[in-house]
């Protein structure tokens, strides 16, 4: 089975068991819908998981789990991932969603490796994409004027930078 990464628990939020999640995705009302399993994944082992309640706030999720009712059932995955067995993910071939884009190299026009995508950003205007790499990190819009290259199968985007952005 595959799994595909749809968040991070950031912290708890509450005392009743509630988590904050950090989006992966671009779909979380389906990804974390009442009912919905998904893995817990620790150092240690991935736990299995079923979404209780979900809502959204300030652009997180939080979201709760079956059988852990309480902030002392939920500590303990301060910083986990969660994820989802991919055979539940509708999946267009053309389309490219948040979850795709996660690990994936950027290199720019000239092949050279700028970094590890890290995060996606759900921004009003567009989507931003947060290039992981020593020092500090690069944001990049992530629309035709940047990226020049999609190649998901090798899971490399090739981007246009303009002077002033690294």
């Amino acid at each position: 089975m595959k799994k595909t990464k749809v968040g991070q628990i950031v912290r708890p939020f509450g005392l009743k068991g509630e988590v904050k999640v950090k989006l992966y995705t671009d779909f979380p009302e389906e990804r974390f819908s009442v009912r919905m399993p998904l893995f817990l994944s620790t150092a240690k082992e991935d736990v299995d998981v079923t979404v209780a309640s979900f809502r959204m706030h300030q652009g997180f999720a939080l979201v709760s789990f079956e059988g852990k009712p309480s902030i002392d059932d939920i500590e303990v995955y301060r910083n986990c991932e969660l994820s989802i067995d991919e055979s539940r993910i509708e999946h267009d071939e053309d389309e490219v969603y948040f979850f795709d884009l996660i690990d994936c190299s950027v290199v720019d026009e000239n092949g050279v490796l700028l970094g590890i995508i890290s995060e996606v950003i759900d921004s009003p205007a567009h989507a931003i994409i947060r290039v992981k790499r020593e020092g500090k990190d690069l944001l990049i819009p992530y629309v035709d004027a940047f990226v020049v290259d999609e190649d998901m199968d090798k899971k490399k985007i090739t981007v246009r930078l303009i002077e002033g952005m690294l």
